[in-house]
């Protein structure tokens, strides 16, 4: 039974603890439909608490618009509470310079992380899609990494039917009259995913009717593979770990599979970006003979005196006197503190500074302004949630070569403020707020 394959899917990959909220991505075909049915049928064995979530990407007119009224209908009918955003994908991707596929994507898992870090989002992927996802990355001369196709668990992001084929899913809709809706865009091969499902497995299909499942076999081989190199990689970047950076030569010495794969995990850790393959390339050249070049999203990498780091400006804002002035880039800084029993009240302010007012007795030692960091995060007021910055900045649609342009500021416990985006919630002026730190930011042109 499919079913039964789920549940030991889940199992085998530790995908969903007990107790957790689980959002199912509905998006009302016979996967996600599948997926729904199966989850709300084991989910008090499971003991977790089951939504659903659908995004209506405005590509597809009324197609899109039935789509949505059918996943809401059918959630209502089995009592699962489910979320809806509508976006029209196309105006997006065209306003910030993205493909169609690409931007859906974007907004896709930055809906999905709107739940929250505390719940795990289910995804209809399966053993079909992934033998397809093979292929379609081995056509594109992907590494291994891209060759390992869709992981079974990402972060929050779980694939309980990761191992049943398609054919097993119409199987379970037929079997238990679920009903789904089709997205006529399926069979048009203009999309190079869908010549691949109707052309190439079909073909490879008749070489070998069990095409996809030695695919996966061969995807699991894979993984073990990329899953050893990658622990000695992370044994390599350990090593070569200073406090300024990282020892070039320990990189350097690694074979060249190793020494790729760390110059890609430090890059992720610490500048918060994968490098394209024609940047590990230089990187690696850069390792004996030093240098500097901009990598993805404008990101610096350096070797200096045998050191690999990812420098960036600085600015201590805390040793500079108040009501004076500091740079940081093209950016000029003006602090000040003010008692609130000194101006009555916060309506003396203008709006544009009431952005940047802070409550000076809830930051925490000093104050930094600095480029962006991987792993930064901020809590807007006005926006209810947490997310990183990588994520702020693709919603305010700043080009990524700006992006270490930005000023951050940041005190002990984390970014406080971002330049305009806003403060941090947990340095936000309140009604009790005695004393206000003024900051005033000028760009010169």
């Amino acid at each position: 039974m499919m079913i039964d394959k789920i549940k030991s899917t889940i199992l085998k990959h530790n995908m969903i603890a007990e107790g957790l909220t689980v959002v199912a991505a509905v998006s009302g075909g016979s996967d996600s439909m599948a997926l729904l049915t199966a989850l709300n049928s084991i989910k008090e064995e499971l003991g977790i608490n089951l939504r659903a979530a659908h995004v209506n990407h405005c590509l597809r007119g009324e197609a899109a618009d039935r789509d949505e009224l059918f996943v809401v209908s059918k959630c209502s009918e089995i009592g699962v509470p489910v979320s809806v955003l509508k976006v029209d994908v196309a105006a997006e991707a065209e306003k910030n310079g993205e493909g169609l596929e690409e931007c859906g994507r974007r907004i896709r898992y930055e809906f999905f992380d709107s739940f929250g870090d505390d719940v795990v989002i289910a995804t209809a992927h399966n053993l079909s899609d992934r033998a397809e996802t093979f292929l379609f990355n081995f056509a594109r001369g992907s590494t291994l990494r891209g060759l390992c196709s869709i992981p079974a668990v990402r972060n929050n992001i779980v694939r309980p039917l990761i191992d049943c084929s398609k054919k097993e899913i119409l199987d379970f809709c037929e079997k238990n009259s679920v009903e789904y809706v089709t997205d006529e865009t399926n069979a048009d091969v203009k999309y190079s995913r869908n010549r691949i499902r109707h052309n190439v497995v079909t073909e490879l299909c008749r070489i070998n009717p069990s095409f996809e499942n030695a695919a996966c076999r061969c995807i699991s081989s894979l993984n073990e593979d990329e899953q050893f190199l990658n622990s000695l990689a992370k044994d390599v970047t350990k090593k070569a770990r200073k406090d300024c950076g990282f020892n070039a030569s320990v990189i350097n010495a690694a074979p060249a599979p190793i020494k790729k794969r760390a110059i890609i995990m430090i890059s992720e850790e610490f500048a918060n970006v994968t490098p394209e393959q024609r940047f590990v390339e230089k990187i690696c050249e850069m390792l004996s003979a030093g240098g500097k070049i901009q990598i993805n999203d404008g990101v610096t990498v350096r070797v200096k005196k045998g050191i690999l780091d990812f420098p960036k400006n600085s600015v201590d804002i805390a040793s500079v006197e108040l009501c004076d002035s500091a740079e940081f880039g093209d950016t000029l800084i003006q602090t000040e503190i003010v008692n609130i029993s000194e101006t009555n009240n916060l309506q003396n302010f203008s709006k544009q500074v009431l952005e940047y007012l802070l409550d000076y007795d809830k930051i925490h030692g000093r104050i930094f302004v600095r480029s962006r960091e991987s792993g930064d995060k901020i809590s807007l007021r006005s926006r209810g949630c947490t997310k990183s910055l990588k994520k702020l900045f693709n919603e305010l649609s700043i080009p990524p070569e700006k992006r270490n342009c930005i000023a951050v500021f940041a005190d002990d416990c984390g970014v406080i403020l971002v330049e305009g985006a806003g403060i941090d919630s947990r340095v936000a002026v309140t009604k009790e707020t005695k004393k206000v730190m003024v900051i005033r930011l000028f760009k010169e042109y």
